[in-house]
């Protein structure tokens, strides 16, 4: 079997308008993020020429990731002609090959995205879920447990402009699918970096809405400004014994990091900001201390990079807990990391607001939480989700 291209799928659907993935400003008095017109994902799928075809996804400009897989020096001019079941293989060659685009970036989400691509393709090939083709993988804890049969998802909640009422609303909505873990998210002008009374009262709220038997984390978005700001704000929410809390600090600031990491006993969260390969997190590991590391599914360069950044902080103590929000292929892709690392007990579920069919009906089969709380791991080949051609067709852009 041999690969015969590789196509860029570019979606958008502004139907809605309200925003629901952003790239926030940090000036000051900023009051959250602009409109972009709704969700543009991008989809990658790589065809071979025995019909078999495989998808992935990465967060990115679809028109950045088309330059990227079609120019002359691209992934595809890499990849034609390789056979798509050696997929470290050719995860090597192409990182090997675009060093000189920057090593990182977006250019390691369409590596991830390609390699799940290709992760998907041999599983359907052997005719095995992808789970099962790298479920050894994971060496430092290997042992003779078999994969779980079902993982945990935690539901996040993005509330732009919420006030109280709608962050009840919208909990709420999240507990009634039966999640047993919520994640709010403090938005610039609204509940974070605006002061230590205000985070108290969103926080007790939440913590009221789930009760005590579910966990509650809390994403900062990198809006606390300095190290003092964080631990004021830390000791005064611990009480509400949250999880962890994710991004407290600009992403770059892994000595504040470090600093707090040591100053407190509630769990340290960080990765989605653009961090990618096990190199960028084993220095986040190593100097920042990190309690839980987030890679993404489609920032972080693919599925066997996050197993690589789950065993080092295996090794370190750490949790690894993926971040992928609306991004349902990468969701289709931590539901088998989580069923084989055992530092994973959670990865994020997107409870999308507004609700998007690019969210809810992208893949076939659509996704179940069980009354308990868990989702199934996919047993059918490949990931074991295929697109929806009818979804497709009606929300297909051309990225230029």
């Amino acid at each position: 079997m041999k690969i015969t291209s590789i196509e860029t799928i570019a979606l958008r659907d502004d139907a809605d308008g309200t925003v629901t993935s952003w790239n926030p400003s940090f000036s000051e008095g900023d009051e959250g993020p602009a409109s972009t017109g709704g969700y543009d994902l991008t989809v990658v799928r790589v065809h071979t020429d025995e019909g078999i075809s495989g998808i992935g996804q990465c967060e990115a400009p679809s028109l950045v990731i088309d330059a990227i897989i079609r120019s002359s020096q691209g992934l595809e001019a890499l990849l034609v002609g390789e056979d798509p079941t050696e997929v470290q293989r050719l995860w090597q060659k192409m990182y090997n090959s675009t060093g000189v685009f920057g090593r990182r970036g977006v250019v390691i989400g369409a590596i991830g995205a390609v390699e799940t691509a290709l992760w998907d393709i041999a599983g359907k090939a052997a005719g095995k879920p992808v789970h099962k083709l790298i479920w050894r993988s994971f060496t430092t804890a290997a042992s003779d447990t078999e994969p779980l049969e079902r993982v945990t998802p935690y539901a996040t909640v993005y509330p732009p402009g919420a006030n109280l009422d709608e962050l009840e609303e919208r909990v709420g909505i999240a507990v009634s699918r039966w999640v047993k873990a919520v994640k709010i998210e403090e938005w610039p002008g609204q509940f974070g970096n605006v002061d230590v009374e205000t985070d108290v009262a969103v926080i007790e709220k939440a913590r009221s809405i789930i009760g005590q038997k579910r966990d509650l984390m809390i994403d900062v978005q990198n809006r606390w400004r300095d190290v003092g700001q964080a631990l004021r704000t830390i000791e005064a929410i611990e009480q509400f014994n949250p999880f962890f809390i994710e991004a407290p600090l600009p992403a770059d600031n892994i000595e504040g990091y470090r600093r707090l990491a040591e100053a407190t006993s509630v769990r340290i969260a960080v990765g989605d900001w653009g961090f990618s390969t096990r190199h960028e997190f084993a220095d986040l590991l190593r100097r920042g201390r990190l309690d839980v590391v987030q890679p993404s599914s489609v920032r972080a360069g693919g599925m066997h990079e996050i197993l690589n950044v789950a065993e080092d902080a295996y090794q370190f103590g750490a949790l690894c807990v993926p971040h992928t929000w609306c991004h349902v292929i990468g969701v289709a892709a931590e539901l088998h990391l989580a069923a084989i690392t055992p530092n994973m007990p959670y990865f994020e579920f997107p409870i999308a607001f507004p609700a998007s069919p690019l969210v809810e009906d992208l893949l076939l089969p659509n996704f179940e939480i069980a009354p308990d709380g868990t989702m199934e791991v996919p047993n059918r080949p490949g990931l074991g989700f295929e697109l929806n051609e009818e979804v497709v067709s009606k929300y297909r852009v051309d990225p230029y």
